[in-house]
């Protein structure tokens, strides 16, 4: 069922993949870059867990535009995601967010800003869909549906709340024995549940291709800066913007405060620098910012919940070179 649908595949996929069966399930193998669990559900619609680590999405992805109407329904449980829509603006989501949008609306620009990405996706081929929707709740009409979307914005982002848990999170752990049936009802209660959500404005803030650029030249700014020296109002003057602009639309791309992320990345980086073996401990505190070692230890176990002494024994990584 749905080979029409897996043959898109040879559309969107730039690298190497495979599609091996197993019983009810699909998995398409990326190889490096992760893979996707699929199941067909209906005539035209696939259901995907999506598990990738890719730093630059055009090395797998190329979104082409597709001879069908499809509708996306997009759930993201770890990292985040984005996709353009309309002429100049993308849009991100992260942890916890829904988002339903029309394909061939948001077919550029897409990109994985953390590196990695965990959710699933509802795949529809609405005209093939359609009817047989209708056999099982009459009053769900998925090409009005589509059409109604496309007019609006082309795609609607619920941002996490308990309803979407409710509806979502029990599918990412079923048992294997029930999965094809189950999957089956929870996208029919998932269809009803957008069925009657008017097409409001999206809680999220589209930002410019403009923005997108000028916050990956802030983060690389902030990754070169480690020792902290170059401030917030600094950058924003830097590239012309308020200092409120600049850490909303931070935000926005990275899914957490730009002050919260620069800390992050320096203690991740330190991190790094003691698994290498070739600093201290007071070194490694002046490189990446810090005014003491003292300073630098407590914000590092409070992070990684233990001393930066104590680091290469309660880390994976690190245990792993000790036990070598």
């Amino acid at each position: 069922m749905n080979e029409n649908l897996y043959r898109l595949f040879d559309n969107v996929f730039i690298s190497d993949f495979s599609i091996n069966d197993e019983g009810i399930k699909k998995i398409i193998d990326l190889g490096q870059y992760g893979k996707l669990e699929t199941y067909s559900l209906f005539p035209g619609i696939i259901l995907a867990f999506i598990d990738i680590c890719v730093d630059n999405y055009d090395a797998v992805f190329a979104e082409e535009e597709l001879p069908s109407r499809l509708l996306q329904i997009n759930h993201c449980s770890k990292g985040r995601y984005a996709y353009m829509v309309g002429e100049d603006k993308m849009v991100y989501f992260g942890n916890g967010d829904l988002c339903i949008s029309v394909y061939d609306s948001t077919r550029t620009m897409s990109e994985f800003p953390l590196g990695f990405y965990n959710g699933l996706e509802i795949f529809m081929d609405v005209d093939v869909a359609n009817e047989y929707i209708k056999g099982y709740v009459p009053d769900i009409d998925l090409i009005e549906f589509y059409e109604d979307l496309k007019e609006s914005q082309g795609y609607m982002l619920i941002q996490s709340n308990e309803r979407i848990e409710h509806v979502i999170g029990e599918l990412y752990d079923v048992d294997e024995r029930i999965k094809q049936p189950y999957f089956k009802l929870k996208c029919i209660e998932l269809l009803l549940f957008f069925s009657i959500i008017k097409f409001a404005k999206n809680e999220s803030i589209p930002l410019s291709k403009k923005q997108v650029d000028m916050v990956e030249n802030v983060k690389n700014d902030l990754m070169g800066d480690l020792d902290g020296k170059i401030t917030l109002d600094e950058l924003a003057d830097k590239y012309g913007v308020s200092k409120t602009t600049l850490k909303n639309c931070f935000k926005e791309v990275y899914g957490k405060p730009i002050i919260k992320w620069r800390k992050e990345y320096r203690l991740d980086y330190a991190g790094r620098l003691i698994e290498e073996g070739q600093h201290n401990i007071s070194e490694i505190s002046k490189m990446v910012g810090y005014s003491s070692p003292s300073k630098f230890s407590q914000a590092f176990k409070d992070y990684f919940g233990c001393t930066p002494s104590e680091y290469l024994f309660c880390s994976p990584s690190g245990a792993l070179s000790v036990l070598v």
